[in-house]
């Protein structure tokens, strides 16, 4: 296909697109530990992302979930996942490279949408980059392990509700309810698809039930629980 006409069209089309995503002045930055680094449209958000990405390593070593790899994070005006486009963040396992919407950006992805959008935007940032950080280091922790994309996205949410005060997760909770102790086939690929908020309020209940917490993340993460597939 790409040595055709036709395929070269398409690669210069998807190149030009990518081009237009990145600042045209972007900085580069090390964060504390260099094996994160960012780049963003300016110093200042750069080191905000690098702020939010400490804070959330740290956040998923609590739970025993650590960073194997480096990460090249990059700030963009909005992230583009290459099977859904427009995306609040994406990570490309194969690359290592994270992709992460701008603080205002996120907001204004969600607006009118996700009950998400009540919540500050530094705020938002913050829980999205630990929800995409956490598949980064879910991936480089697992080679070889089967991990689903129901496991990966409970990991995920779990974080980004852990990242929020009381009161931001009740707010969250409030909007779409689910009750102690949540439901372990709640945890499906096809729910996260209909109702991702519903899922990630069901996820929190699940982990915050009694004997799950970040035991139960780490038993995902060595291959030792799988979420009901049915």
């Amino acid at each position: 296909m790409t040595g055709t006409g036709i395929g070269r069209h398409v690669l210069w089309g998807m190149f030009i697109g990518l081009l237009a995503m990145v600042p045209a002045t972007a900085v580069g930055l090390a964060c504390d530990d260099p094996r994160i680094t960012v780049e963003a449209r300016d110093e200042a958000l750069a080191r905000t992302a690098c702020a939010a990405a400490e804070d959330a390593r740290a956040l998923m070593a609590t739970c025993g979930l650590a960073q194997q790899s480096p990460v090249q994070i990059s700030v963009v005006q909005t992230a583009r996942h290459p099977g859904f486009g427009t995306c609040l963040a994406t990570y490309d396992k194969a690359t290592g490279c994270l992709e992460i919407t701008e603080p205002e950006g996120i907001l204004s992805l969600l607006e009118g949408k996700d009950a998400r959008a009540a919540l500050p935007p530094d705020v938002l940032f913050r829980a999205i980059m630990a929800h995409e950080l956490s598949h980064a280091f879910v991936a480089q922790s697992t080679v070889g392990v089967k991990i689903g994309p129901a496991e990966h996205e409970f990991i995920a949410n779990v974080f980004e509700m852990m990242t929020l005060d009381p009161e931001g997760r009740e707010l969250l909770l409030e909007a779409h309810p689910v009750d102690p102790p949540g439901a372990l086939s709640v945890v499906h690929p096809t729910i996260y698809a209909l109702s991702p908020r519903a899922f990630a309020n069901n996820a929190w209940r699940v982990f915050q039930a009694k004997g799950n917490g970040c035991d139960l993340i780490q038993r995902i993460i060595d291959g030792k629980f799988l979420f009901p597939a049915h």
